[in-house]
């Protein structure tokens, strides 16, 4: 795969920008509205990603059911790889798991040989999770292994579709963990509010004790 830098993606990005600014109709008075320019397109990216998580959802128990239940260490380790060294709550933390079974999974990898305990430089009561040598090499195989997968959907991509769709992915993907927290209390009250416009459903017991007054009230 030929790789392209991000200054590639960011020319071609410019040049459709142009492209699209010039074939955008301006309202009269000369000043081109933000709505028009740039729509908002909320909706439909929270659309596909839940798509996509349902579908990558789908492909993941998959992968447990007929590889390894544990295959959520590969995650861990992936992270320690790419990220670096990092204590078992930070790592918890980051992957947006449980600390108990992040302590459960670091175990068995230290037992494999794949992530070492070191002590932690900056304190030396704590230790930091490092990965071995055999533990990167692994990792990467794995990386390996699992972009020759998707390879097959961006076949009939060009190099500056697959550049563009990485450089644009990595930051969403970025911003959307640095926001993590705000964006979990936006959707939180969203749902609360979509919630709450559903029909209450009315269990056998509270249709069994509905006062005769109130059946004749709702027919008229």
């Amino acid at each position: 795969m030929t790789a392209f830098t991000d200054t590639t993606v960011d020319d071609q990005a410019d040049t459709d920008a142009g492209r699209n600014a010039a074939a955008t109709p301006v309202p009269a008075g000369g000043e081109t509205s933000a709505a028009a320019v740039a729509p908002d397109a909320g909706v439909d990216v929270a659309d596909q990603i839940i798509h996509l998580v349902r579908t990558w959802s789908f492909l993941k128990a998959k992968m447990t059911a007929t590889v390894d239940p544990e295959i959520g260490s590969l995650f861990l380790i992936g992270r320690l790889v790419k990220e670096g060294p990092t204590r078992a709550k930070d790592l918890a933390e980051a992957t947006c798991a449980d600390q108990s079974t992040v302590s459960r999974q670091v175990a068995a990898l230290v037992k494999a040989g794949l992530i070492e305990r070191q002590a932690d430089p900056d304190d030396g009561r704590a230790s930091i999770l490092v990965p071995s040598a055999l533990g990167v090499e692994r990792t990467n195989q794995h990386f390996a292994h699992r972009g020759r997968a998707l390879e097959p959907l961006l076949a009939d991509w060009s190099g500056e579709e697959r550049a563009q769709f990485v450089h644009l992915l990595r930051r969403f993907t970025s911003n959307l963990e640095t926001r993590r927290d705000e964006i979990a209390k936006a959707m939180t009250q969203s749902h609360a509010d979509a919630t709450a416009l559903l029909p209450v459903a009315r269990t056998a017991s509270q249709s069994e004790h509905v006062h005769p007054h109130d059946s004749t009230e709702r027919s008229n």
